[in-house]
């Protein structure tokens, strides 16, 4: 009898291979086969140059809009960087917008439709609750730091590690 290890939520090892192979056929055979059949359908409807402008012109309005909110989301960063907090928020936000870019790139509708979804503000809201009341527990920040300051021409060698599970390792100020 052959044993397998168990991750910590309960489940075999085998059923995380499971599910990324289940990931990739979805990526590489079904996002594909869907993208077909909408340009299809699509092409059929309008015809085919007016499905190519129509691509385009998603592709340059999502482009304008993930700039826009790009920018938006880095002064928030900033804001709270400046405020001493943790931009999580805002980092997540700046992975669905990068995603988001890259899914208008790709030429189909149901990858416009998915990158325009990841453009609106709402949709981030629902996704970033969603991945915390999921993921909440689960997640462990840890921060380092580790290099020179230079004060008032004084150079101070900093070391210290940020956990939010309580472990805080202050700074030690070495001069050399």
């Amino acid at each position: 009898m052959v044993a397998h290890a168990r991750q910590p939520n309960g489940l075999p090892e085998r059923w995380l291979a499971c599910l990324s192979v289940f990931v990739f056929f979805l990526i590489f055979v079904a996002l594909p086969l869907a993208e077909i059949y909408a340009l299809i359908k699509v092409g059929s409807w309008l015809g085919v140059f007016p499905t190519i402008a129509l691509l385009l012109l998603v592709s340059a309005v999502g482009a304008v809009m993930v700039k826009r909110e790009g920018l938006r989301v880095l002064r928030r960063m900033q804001e709270q960087v400046v405020a001493g907090n943790m931009p999580s928020n805002e980092i997540l936000d700046g992975v669905c917008l990068l995603l988001a870019g890259l899914l208008l790139v790709v030429p189909g509708f149901v990858t416009d439709v998915v990158g325009l979804l990841l453009l609106l503000p709402p949709f981030r809201l629902l996704l970033r609750s969603g991945l915390r009341r999921r993921n909440g527990k689960k997640i462990r920040v840890v921060a380092t730091y580790s290099g020179r300051i230079v004060d008032n021409g004084r150079v101070h060698d900093v070391h210290g590690t940020f956990d939010n599970r309580g472990h805080v390792t202050p700074p030690k100020e070495i001069e050399p």
